[in-house]
């Protein structure tokens, strides 16, 4: 079988390449229970990476997605920075609610406006949830606090 070595391999490779430092920098620390967070990710990334790497190495992609150009990324981008900006501020928590309801309902394909804030609550506040759950209970994490929690 030959390998395609097309734009989305390199793609791919780098992602994958990127996937392994970041693995080899939270995976061999001295103080593993710190680690164990950005470990979990990075070999989870690591996998992932690597399975969509010979996923396009031997040209298994099917073509099934639409292109998202980058202009319509933009609000996306200047949302989680905003959100990024806020965490001391607001919190780990209240920002990450935030600016998941504000990106979800922003890019929500739903025309009714009633319909798009009730799902972007729900999915926002289902997710933030899971991250809670995830960093303080499981894994007791201290996440920066703010005004708001």
């Amino acid at each position: 079988m030959k390998i395609a070595l097309t734009r989305r391999f390199y793609v791919a490779l780098l992602v994958a390449l990127v996937s392994a430092v970041i693995f080899k920098v939270s995976f061999f620390q001295e103080e593993s229970e710190v680690y164990l967070f950005p470990s979990i990710v990075s070999i989870v990334m690591l996998v992932l990476s690597l399975v969509s790497l010979s996923r396009e190495a031997y040209d298994l992609c099917i073509d099934d997605f639409q292109p998202f150009p980058f202009v319509r990324q933009i609000p996306a981008i200047v949302m989680m920075a905003g959100g990024v900006a806020l965490v001391e501020v607001l919190g780990m928590y209240s920002s990450a609610f935030l600016v998941l309801l504000l990106a979800s309902f922003w890019y929500s394909p739903h025309r009714a406006t009633r319909h798009r804030l009730l799902q972007s609550l729900l999915f926002s506040g289902g997710f933030t949830l899971f991250i809670y759950l995830l960093f303080s209970v499981m894994l007791n994490v201290q996440v920066p606090r703010g005004v708001l929690i």
